[in-house]
């Protein structure tokens, strides 16, 4: 709505006169409009004579839909000398799309786009598809006279105001450019005014936000100098104002302040460095030195305008990711008045400038192949440089580190001097290898492509693309060196050190064990995170994970940089390694296993293993990449990052808060409590774990029959362990959650999840993450070292909490006599300490015998969520110690003493430090969220009350509701069926997450698969009670018992199950019947052998000896028929001829006489004397 007035609303304002208060003061019984106000003052239109010199222009502007005067990478297609005339076909298109006040013309949509991007940093990537113009023309203030006589024109302009507002968007991002053309007079007669000077009030210039938001003025804004909105300027051009209005107002331009803040754009990068940043907050003389200091790196800038100045981040300096402060200096560093934020990025996360493209139809020509042929890239080339002529070198820079040194270097080159439009493609068995960068093969085998400007220097910015390995650049030199079993010798180079390296192992597993289930893993969100590139709600491509359908990795880091990767098949059960077969199976079968290096680093992050990204990338994805993708022997990668089994786990304990609100304890006591103010939801204050939660409960609005809601909702979340970042979360305002449900703020910083880079960031102790698709920052997480995690939820302006504990928290601690653990203001035995204020100490009570004497052992975790000990009977207890029962469904007496309880844990300042802002105020009623006097909340629920009968009736609600208790209550105390119906919602999800996966499970581990063996049932083969079966493929023979059970953490005893190939097993069969057979011929013989030698023993004249014959002697007796012719020769005997021999011996007679020797039994034996 447009008013004279000066006025440009987006609600009925209420109109009221001056003095002006924004924002309203009495809302919300009063109206608190939204507006933007270049001039709000009473205004008139100015006549001479009859006809009237005032006007008040307005045009609304649109892009054609399907016209683009930008390409994707936000870069003009074409100029404004092009015309746009081919954007109309027919000039009956023309006439149905200009109407009147409507108007489709993207030449000045692009003006507009062009004005807003060089006055203010950050809109490089903005274009206005929409806007709104409209100008106040020669108004006159409000009681400024008639002038009846024409030649007083002249006279009579120079006592009016002409002024425009201008408001673009893209539907995401809104900016307003005020232009001030003359400004004549400051306030109008109803103000006090004197011929339009002076007054109460001068004329206000603003932006209000509504319904008791805020107000943001320009400057000058209600003052008698206002008047110099036509001469002053935030972006250099006389009488203009630019400023940035969706989420946050941000002015544009620049500041004249001596101290304040700096404002850069983008807002965070990687790393690595680099990269164009765009630096503004005071305006900038002709010679003004800037220079920044970003976290402690000092960085020249050149100063571009009088509010704008451009820096490179720091190459290879800064490794480490987080929020970092930033110092600004236009004197050249004498001084340093101007400090922001700027955040870091691990370069996993970073949205790389170079793409690098995989050609889907040929696999081989990827970047991750070690044999492609042709490799291509593309980049925006505008963003690089303005400079069409300028050429560009394309460079590969390469990180290696060992245990006490990391490089990040240049190793080789893709193209240098070559055109810079935005693509190029290259064979890389035709690129040349540098004499410089000859011997990198050694220790590089992956990095970045890096894009710059020939001959370029520090002050110029340079492209990177996300990291990648480089098997297909050093694959020539690693095939020359190590011949054709290159790949599986630098697996095995990689195996052997990386056994010389410390057992990380062995501090990771004990401490974080994998989640034996993903219901597990899902309500574990303290100790684990989804894992980037493997979450089942977001990227689900799982590169490196084949066959899971979710992976998770530790939040934390251990002492030693190592983190843990838990990968799920898609019925829930972990994936472990000891389950991998062959190469083959790892199309489909690629486990989660230990990390030595965490995938988001750990502090102090610039030394190995803990620099973020690239450590994990060296000694983890690149040990993958050799031995699996590479050489196909993964049992190398395998053996040396085993799955961590689950047998150690040891689920969390959830506490949830929902509704209206509604409590389920750690130990499942349920009760309700409709407190006003702030409350203690949990504490611990362990040795180890100084750990607060607190809450902000407000009361909701009015029903819409008027009627006041007699209960609470929580609104706020407040949290912090030990010395971490304190991190707030809020609920938004009705009309302020049309993009953002949520506010998170961190130390007084505004954090926002809404791009994919920083979805999840890290704080001092803390992890923030939004899921990846959730976009409207209705979902946040946080987790923290200690395993500890809290996620909350947003719907309908009333937060979810659920607070998830690791089992460390379930201890107790003996406190030393006289210690005051509750802040009650009394020791053990009832002695006041004097930590309280006295005027507390008429109405705290000493504490119960729960506390008596010093040593006894307490539970350390209270608070609303009750006591974390395993014992719901002291669920409800109180600071003081005190514990109270109730029932669920609870009745009206219940609520009433759970109200009590509640009370009891009233932040107030005294026992508990708030830790809530002050600047952060409540989205109700504010006026009404410190009166607590006047609070009645109502304890009945089984009763309308007022007019909510003629509205429905409780079979309705019952009906509705399913008769749960949580839901009729909220239906009928706040009246809203939405809110009765998300408080359904949430506690089914809530309760059934934490009813699964607070599960204990028993695990035995994976048993070991060799190869061959076929493992059945193939996902649940770990718990208790299973019974796994091995089998063989076809081809194979299966040795070992087939067969064993998990039995209370331990598998039945048996033989390892292998498998032989059945060629194998059938010749080793024939050879094993074989060497029987001779072995029991030599058994025999060896037996025969023996019973000889015993012989011998007993009997020596039996022993068989042997002499060597003498000539002309036979070595056996003849019997009478072979007697030998007395003329035949011996040596014709025992010569070569014996078969003639013997045929002349049967032809010859018998001779008339022969001797014959004495006779023997044996030849040899001797005669007994």
């Amino acid at each position: 709505m447009i008013y004279p007035g000066g006025l440009l609303a987006f609600s009925d304002p209420e109109f009221i006169q001056p003095p002006y208060t924004f924002p309203n003061p009495k809302w919300p019984e009063q109206r608190d409009a939204s507006f933007i106000a270049p001039f709000y003052a009473e205004q008139t239109f100015q006549y001479i004579g009859e006809r009237g010199i005032s006007n008040v222009w307005y045009r609304l502007v649109f892009r054609p839909r399907n016209f683009e005067t930008f390409d994707e990478w936000g870069n003009p297609l074409m100029t404004p000398e092009d015309n746009y005339g081919d954007m109309f076909k027919t000039s009956r298109d023309r006439y149905h799309k200009n109407k009147w006040g409507r108007v489709e013309d993207p030449h000045l949509l692009d003006n507009i786009t062009m004005t807003i991007r060089e006055g203010i940093i950050g809109a490089n990537g903005f274009r206005a598809d929409y806007a709104v113009i409209v100008t106040w023309e020669r108004m006159a203030y409000g009681g400024a006279p008639k002038i009846t006589q024409v030649n007083r024109y002249e006279e009579a302009k120079r006592w009016t105001n002409t002024y425009q507002v201008v408001l673009a968007t893209d539907e995401i991002r809104s900016y307003v450019i005020f232009n001030y053309a003359h400004i004549n007079w400051t306030s109008s007669n109803t103000a006090g005014a004197l011929q339009g000077r002076g007054g109460l009030q001068s004329a206000m210039a603003g932006f209000n936000a509504g319904n008791g938001t805020g107000w943001t003025p320009l400057p000058y804004s209600g003052e008698g100098r206002i008047l110099k909105l036509q001469e002053f300027s935030n972006v250099g051009v006389p009488g203009r104002w630019l400023y940035r209005v969706d989420e946050q107002i941000i002015p544009g331009g620049c500041s004249n302040e001596s101290i304040g803040f700096m404002t850069t754009a983008p807002i965070a990068a990687s790393m690595i460095g680099g990269v164009y940043i765009n630096v503004s907050g005071p305006c900038l003389r002709a010679g003004d030195v800037v220079k920044i200091i970003i976290d402690e790196y000092q960085v020249d800038c050149i100063r571009l305008n009088m509010h704008r100045s451009q820096c490179v981040l720091p190459v290879n300096r800064m490794f480490k990711t987080g929020l970092v402060n930033t110092k600004m200096s236009r004197d050249g560093g004498l001084s340093y008045p101007y400090v922001g934020t700027f955040y870091l990025l691990q370069p996993s996360l970073a949205m790389p400038q170079i793409k690098l493209i995989d050609n889907p139809k040929e696999v081989h020509n990827n970047w991750r192949s070690h044999n492609a042929t042709r490799l291509r890239m593309e980049w925006a080339p505008f963003n690089l440089t303005t400079d069409m002529n300028a050429m560009v070198d394309i460079k590969l820079y390469g990180y290696w580190e060992d245990t006490d040194d990391h490089i990040f270097e240049e190793v080789g080159s893709i193209a240098l001097r070559t055109a810079n439009d935005g693509l190029y493609e290259f064979d890389p068995r035709t690129l040349a290898r540098s004499n410089m960068v000859l011997h990198s093969w050694r220790r590089f085998s992956f990095g970045v492509v890096r894009i710059s400007i020939s001959d370029h220097d520090e002050t110029t910015g340079v492209f990177w693309s996300k990291m990648t390995p480089f098997g297909w650049y050093f694959r020539d030199i690693w095939e020359y060196e190590y011949g054709d079993s290159w790949a599986l010798e630098l697996c095995q180079d990689w195996f052997d050190y990386d056994g010389k390296r410390v057992n990380y192992a062995m501090d990771l597993e004990p401490v974080i064990p994998c989640p034996c289930t993903l219901d597990q893993a899902f309500l574990d969100i303290g100790r684990f995170m989804p894992l980037f590139g493997c979450d089942r709600d977001g990227d689900a491509s799982c590169e490196y994970n084949k066959g899971a359908q979710h992976c998770v990795m530790s939040t934390a880091a251990t002492w030693t940089g190592a983190g843990q990767v838990c990968c799920y098949d898609f019925e829930g059960w972990l994936m472990h390694s000891d389950d991998y077969e062959n190469a083959a199976h790892l199309r489909f079968f690629s486990p989660g296993t230990s990390q030595r290096a965490h995938p988001m680093g750990a502090y102090p992050f610039k030394r190995p293993p803990y620099v973020p990204s690239l450590s994990h990338y060296h000694t983890d994805l690149m040990a993958y990449e050799k031995c699996c993708k590479w050489a196909g022997h993964c049992e190398f990668y395998f053996w040396r990052r085993q799955t961590s089994g689950c047998q150690e786990y040891i689920p969390p304990v959830a506490g949830i808060a929902y509704g209206d609100p509604h409590f389920i304890t750690y130990d499942g006591t349920r009760y309700s409590f409709q407190g006003k103010g702030y409350y203690v939801l949990t504490m611990s204050k362990d040795p180890r774990h100084d750990f607060h939660v607190q809450i902000r409960m407000e009361q909701p609005p009015n029903t819409d029959w008027n009627q006041v809601v007699h209960a609470s909702a929580i609104t706020g979340v407040a949290v912090r362990e030990n010395q971490s970042d304190i991190v707030q979360l809020f609920a938004r305002k009705e009309f302020r959650r049309w993009r953002y449900r949520m506010d998170v703020v961190v130390n007084g910083h505004n954090c926002y999840f809404d791009t994919p880079e920083l979805k999840m960031q890290r704080f001092r102790g803390v992890t923030i993450r939004s899921p990846e698709r959730n976009h409207n920052q209705s979902e946040i997480q946080v987790m923290f070292d200690s395993g500890a995690g809290i996620a909350v939820t947003e719907a309908h302006g009333v937060l979810s909490v659920m607070v998830l504990l690791p089992p460390d928290f379930n201890e107790s601690f003996a406190y030393p006599r006289g210690y005051d653990y509750f802040g009650t203001g009394f020791d053990e035995r009832g002695r006041a300490t004097g930590n309280v204020r006295n005027d507390f100490n008429n109405y705290i009570a000493p504490p119960s015998t729960l506390q008596y004497s010093a040593g006894t052992q307490r539970f350390v975790t209270v608070g609303l969520l009750g006591t974390f000990n395993d014992n719901h009977l002291d669920d409800l207890m109180s600071p003081e110690g005190h514990i109270i029962h109730i029932n669920h469904p609870p009745t009206e007496a219940d609520n009433q003493q759970a109200y009590r309880f509640g009370e009891s844990w009233r932040v107030d300042g005294s026992r508990h430090k708030l830790l809530f802002q002050d600047n952060v105020k409540p989205i109700y009623n504010p006026l009404s969220f410190s009166d607590t006097r006047n609070y009645f909340p109502v304890f009945d629920h089984t009763r309308l009350y007022y007019n909510a009968s003629l509205v429905f009736t409780m079979e309705e609600v019952e009906t509705a509701c399913q008769n749960i208790y949580e839901c009729i209550y909220d239906y009928v105390l706040s009246g809203r069926r939405e809110i009765a119906m998300n408080t359904l919602q949430i506690q089914t999800k809530l309760t059934e997450l934490k009813f699964k996966g607070s599960v204990r499970t028993v695990s035995c581990g994976a048993l070991l698969t060799a190869p061959g063996v076929v493992k059945y049932p193939p996902g649940n083969n770990y718990l208790d009670g299973v019974t796994v079966t091995f089998t063989c493929k076809p081809e194979f023979f299966i040795h070992g018992d087939n067969q064993r059970t998990c039995v209370n953490g331990t598998w039945t005893p048996g033989w390892h199950v292998w498998c032989r190939r059945r060629t194998l097993e059938t010749g080793l069969k024939w050879m094993t019947g074989i060497l029987s057979s001779v072995a029991i011929i030599l058994f025999l013989f060896a037996i025969f052998c023996g019973c000889y030698a015993r012989r011998v023993s007993l009997h020596p004249e039996t022993r068989i000896t042997f002499r060597k014959a003498q000539p002309g002697e036979s070595s056996r007796p003849l019997n009478s028929s072979q007697r030998i012719p007395p003329k035949t020769p011996v040596e014709t005997i025992s010569g070569s001829q014996p078969v003639s021999i013997l045929r002349h011996i049967q032809r010859s007679p018998p001779p008339a006489e022969v001797s014959l020797p004495p006779p023997a039994s044996f030849v040899g034996r001797e005669t007994r004397a």
